[in-house]
């Protein structure tokens, strides 16, 4: 307390100016106010967390307000002196500073850009126009004349696009014998010609191939493609002298096993084929357990619909593949070789991997498993340079008009059927996304449309069989709708169909381009329709837009047309209720006879052997 100093023990006589003294008390104390106000400045500028002990702190504001009040009370007693207001430029500031944690939570974080590899980001681009063809089959010096005159006679006189570019490139890379040929991807809207674009330069590459060996094996997902594309190679292979085999499920095994090997006594075991087209599944069976077979002479590998099998890798065959290959390499050549400048410059190409689909992945992590060789990609989409990820999207033919219609859950049979009776649209294709609810509308629209319409279910709950059976039947006219399930979106190929119906909304992009693209085949126009809740607008339009396009253009039906078809929908609905329940009843009975079957079998074994 400078301020206010007691003389107690000085003299009365000692003369002491207090003004003089007073004053130099209050420079002390604003020298002192602004070191203070210094030492706080410093500690702003430091990020550092000054943790003092509670007692200090505590003892330091005291002091701190002690101060202040004591300089209040000396200018009161100025002011009551002088007259005149003199206030020091006091700054009430905190002493201590500390660090907020948790600030950076609200700061905008940085957005990571995408970068794709140069392959991927850069495509061949490949035109989608299939109406101004300009590749005529006759001129093409590159194509075998074989392969022309097996072209012309069914009927193709010009390639398209896509096989414009892809074959020469495939064709040119084999013609270089000192380097490895480049891995190929091949990404293009459904029914733009993917399959020839493979099957021909196959068949020209092994056409002066010699040796009884497995030369090119072809993977598919699913067993109604293995079949397709196993009819086209052998179709274009007639004139050739090549053999082609189907492997899949369809056909038991140890069938399969006497078409595609044989016991030579002079050479050992020996390939009675040169092209394997097959499943995944079915091509592990055949590794793990047929003797003889091998695939170490394997020059070509193809797979169609890549995107399929790289997200369902059936038992993991590519693994096995690669295994099987390594090894029976080995066995040939006795040892694994040392590793030397000889060895590497001599090693074996891998097989040329060759890649197919409309939906082609772009996630470099997916394509990194399948071990491509300096690939090049051949992609339909458009890509914006402009941006710098380089986003391709997905590609629909430009034959197909896309449209949408909204409408209550209890008015989409009518819908349905309005399109069917009234607007009287034939090959028709109807997707929904469970086999249940395929066969119920099926069953409703037969009852409803009382003859006038024939309706056909086509889904995974059929066998092989049947679903062959439908499929001709839907070709020769024989059945005005199909309706199934998505098994039916993937590449097959379903001749004249005119309109795709989605009952049910696709649940993915890659769902949606496979659906439409069973329609504007080939240069031929088509029309796809999706019927939509009120609720699911936003979620369809979100879909749409993440494949490129632009908002698709919406359908009306006027309200009448419901109040008319009211009526017979409701007759309709009561017996298929009957017929769904007549059904569920004698599979119920079935199931217990066949228990009850096997019940009495075991029981009379038992007895028969008490009794023995």
């Amino acid at each position: 307390m400078d301020l206010f100093v007691i003389n107690r023990y000085r003299d009365n006589n000692e003369e002491v100016d207090w003004v003089d003294q007073e004053s130099k008390n209050l420079e002390k104390l604003k020298q002192k106010i602004e070191e203070r106000r210094k030492t706080c400045v410093d500690h702003k500028q430091s990020n550092n967390i000054i943790l003092k002990e509670v007692k200090a702190i505590d003892d330091e504001k005291v002091t701190h307000k002690n101060e202040v009040k004591d300089i209040q009370e000396y200018h009161k007693q100025e002011v009551a002196a002088t007259g005149t207001i003199k206030s020091p430029n006091i700054q009430k500031q905190n002493l201590h500073e500390f660090k907020v944690l948790g600030i950076k939570e609200f700061e905008k974080k940085i957005k990571v850009q995408r970068v794709l590899p140069y392959w991927l980001s850069h495509p061949h681009s490949v035109p989608t126009d299939l109406q101004n063809l300009s590749c005529p089959v006759e001129k093409q010096e590159w194509l075998h004349n074989i392969l022309k005159s097996t072209l012309l006679s069914e009927g193709v006189f010009h390639l398209f696009p896509v096989q414009e570019h892809v074959i020469p490139f495939i064709l040119n890379q084999h013609k270089q014998t000192a380097l490895w040929p480049h891995d190929v991807c091949v990404s293009a809207p459904t029914g733009s010609g993917k399959t020839l674009s493979f099957v021909l330069p196959v068949i020209q590459i092994l056409m002066n191939s010699i040796g009884n060996y497995v030369k090119a094996l072809i993977v598919l997902p699913v067993q109604e493609l293995a079949t397709q594309v196993a009819k086209v190679f052998k179709k274009y292979c007639t004139k050739t002298g090549l053999k082609v085999a189907l492997l899949s499920a369809s056909t038991p095994l140890h069938q399969e096993q006497q078409q595609i090997v044989r016991y030579t006594e002079s050479v050992g075991w020996v390939s009675e084929v040169d092209i394997i087209v097959c499943t995944a599944g079915r091509l592990v069976e055949h590794i793990q357990n047929t003797k003889g077979f091998s695939l170490k002479c394997l020059k070509l590998l193809v797979i169609d619909e890549a995107d399929r099998i790289m997200d369902n890798i059936q038992n993991d065959w590519l693994y096995h593949l690669e295994r099987h290959i390594k090894l029976e390499n080995e066995l040939m050549t006795g040892k694994v070789p040392p590793l030397s400048w000889n060895s590497i410059t001599e090693q074996k190409a891998s097989p040329h991997k060759l890649m197919f689909s409309a939906t082609l992945s772009q996630d470099p992590e997916k394509l990194d498993q399948w071990g491509l060789f300096q690939p090049k990609l051949f992609s339909a989409a458009s890509v914006n340079f402009e941006d710098e990820n380089h986003i391709r999207k997905y590609t629909t033919p430009a034959e197909l008009t896309e449209k949408y219609i909204t409408c209550t859950a209890e008015n989409k049979p009518l819908v349905l059927y309005h399109f069917l009776v009234e607007q009287k649209w034939n090959k028709v294709l109807c997707f929904t996304n469970a086999a249940q609810t395929a066969h119920r509308l099926t069953v409703l629209l037969n009852f409803w449309g009382n003859g006038n319409l024939k309706v056909a279910e086509l889904s995974s709950a059929l066998d092989r069989s049947t679903r062959e059976n439908v499929l001709k039947k839907f070709t020769q006219s024989e059945i005005n709708v199909l309706i199934g399930t998505d098994a039916l979106a993937r590449g097959i190929d379903i001749p004249n169909c005119i309109y795709v119906i989605s009952y049910d909304p696709p649940r993915n992009i890659k769902t949606y381009i496979h659906r439409v693209g069973r329609t504007g085949r080939a240069g031929r126009t088509g029309h796809a329709i999706t019927i939509l809740l009120q609720n699911q607008i936003n979620i369809f339009m979100d879909l749409i837009r993440s494949s490129g396009k632009s908002k698709l253009p919406q359908m009306e039906i006027s309200p009448e047309i419901f109040d008319n078809l009211s009526d017979s929908y409701q007759y309709a609905i009561k017996q298929t209720k009957e017929h769904i329940y007549t059904e569920s009843n004698s599979k119920i009975q079935k199931s217990i006879d066949l228990k009850r079957g096997f019940k009495s079998k075991a029981q009379k074994r038992k007895h028969d052997g008490t009794k023995n």
